[in-house]
């Protein structure tokens, strides 16, 4: 009996010293690292951060580490908490909207129909849950580029969902899993006047419009819709021409849509508004008179929100932005929006994957547009609270994501160097503890 206890003590110990054991019981400690915690502990140097079971244990510069912990050195390392992409446009299926509508023209005096309207901003309600089989779907350039959680999205009028990564699947192929299907109200809005109305009618109170049936169709709708141009398949923010149709004032939301914009009017959920133009955003703003508690998040680029900075509340609005400086129109000179942002006390966040073309090309330097913005005079802590806390706060998952504190989810970054320096890179990324990506 005294040998056999002996063996298995001496076994336990030996595969308490194997990493894959002690990943096996989820309990990792990295020691030594600049850790910055967008939380209360602000930024540790030469600080341990120790996860068990996909959740922070406990993090600080002594921390008694457990003896059957993995650790990791962390020494010239810096971690971050996980990317949160408030804003990533996938392309859901829909026919074409515009298919349904004919124009006429006339040719030497003779009068033709012909199929197929304008392009138009789908004006016709979507979950995008209903839409995609996310395991189809490409993460690679998301996991690459630092981001854990996303805000998924696309154009036109719909409802968006919430995803994290996940572990690697076959072949080490970046995936994905869906952990809120019902998320936030999506608008496209251009000067066309359909797109206008869908924010129109959705922020008068129901009884203004003079009833209205539930199951009404959406302003301008039909059944079906198509993406606007370029929108779904790029990231930045919709340039497609919009149909000139006009849609009856008193429609109501589109079926399915009614709560969401319940919570929309009442100032309980941000609605999601991606503007092509300065004026669109004028016209929304106008439009959230109906609503004098609903709160929007503008997507729209530095150029257009420089003209209309005026214009913003800081108490209603945040505006999502691709993190790059931007150029004043009509002219050669680069501002920094985010900073100017943040000198009115206006709320901003960054979408990584907005700018489509630099996602793709700085996924070895992911962070370089933001350390652009940090050396041109916005404030580091903003700029970091802008890619992970920020979009937390706004999505409602902050409770779970976008510090490093006790209790919440192990997701986080391990760059091998300070954020913003020119040349940092990942070094590796963990969801809920476990190893996603590994450079």
């Amino acid at each position: 009996m005294h040998r056999t206890t002996h063996i298995l003590c001496a076994l336990a110990f030996a595969l308490a010293l194997h990493p894959h054991f002690a990943s096996a019981q989820g309990l990792i400690a990295i020691r030594g690292a600049v850790i910055e915690t967008v939380g209360k502990e602000g930024t540790l140097e030469n600080g341990t951060l120790l996860v068990r079971n996909g959740k922070i244990e406990a993090i600080g510069k002594e921390i008694d580490i457990p003896v059957s912990a993995r650790i990791v050195d962390g020494r010239g390392l810096t971690i971050i908490p996980g990317i949160v992409d408030p804003y990533y446009v996938v392309q859901v299926a829909r026919s074409a909207e515009a298919a349904a509508e004919t124009r006429t023209i006339v040719v030497r005096g003779r009068t033709f129909n012909i199929g197929g309207g304008s392009p138009a901003i789908p004006t016709s309600f979507a979950r995008i849950a209903d839409g995609i089989t996310i395991s189809t779907l490409d993460w690679q350039v998301a996991r690459r580029s630092g981001i854990t959680n996303l805000h998924v999205v696309t154009g036109g009028y719909a409802q968006s969902l919430f995803a994290q990564l996940g572990k690697p699947g076959d072949n080490d192929r970046a995936t994905a899993e869906i952990t809120e299907p019902n998320g936030k109200m999506l608008v496209t809005v251009s000067n066309d006047s359909r797109s206008l109305d869908v924010v129109r009618n959705g922020l008068k109170d129901p009884q203004a419009r003079g009833g209205g049936g539930r199951g009404a169709p959406a302003a301008g709708g039909s059944s079906n819709g198509a993406p606007s141009s370029g929108t779904p398949s790029t990231g930045a923010p919709a340039t497609g021409p919009a149909s000139q149709g006009a849609a009856p004032a008193t429609s109501a939301p589109a079926s399915g849509s009614s709560e969401l914009w319940k919570l929309v009017r009442e100032g309980k959920s941000p609605m999601f508004v991606n503007v092509n133009n300065a004026a669109a955003i004028l016209h929304t703003l106008t439009a959230l008179k109906e609503a004098d508690t609903a709160k929007v998040a503008f997507i729209a680029s530095g150029a257009d929100i420089f003209v209309t900075l005026d214009d913003l509340d800081a108490a209603r609005q945040t505006i999502v932005l691709p993190p790059r400086l931007d150029t004043i129109p009509n002219s050669a000179n680069l501002v920094n929006v985010p900073k100017l942002l943040a000198e009115k006390k206006i709320p901003f966040v960054f979408s990584t994957s907005l700018g489509q073309s630099d996602f793709r090309n700085q996924q070895d330097t992911p962070l370089f547009g933001v350390g652009l913005l940090v050396r041109a005079g916005l404030d580091r802590k903003l700029a970091l609270e802008a890619l992970t806390l920020a979009p937390a706060k706004l999505l409602g998952l902050d409770a779970s994501v976008g510090t490093l504190e006790v209790g919440k989810l192990a997701n986080f970054i391990i760059l091998d160097g300070d954020p913003f320096a020119t040349t940092t890179g990942i070094k590796e990324i963990f969801v809920d503890g476990k190893p996603i990506y590994e450079n």
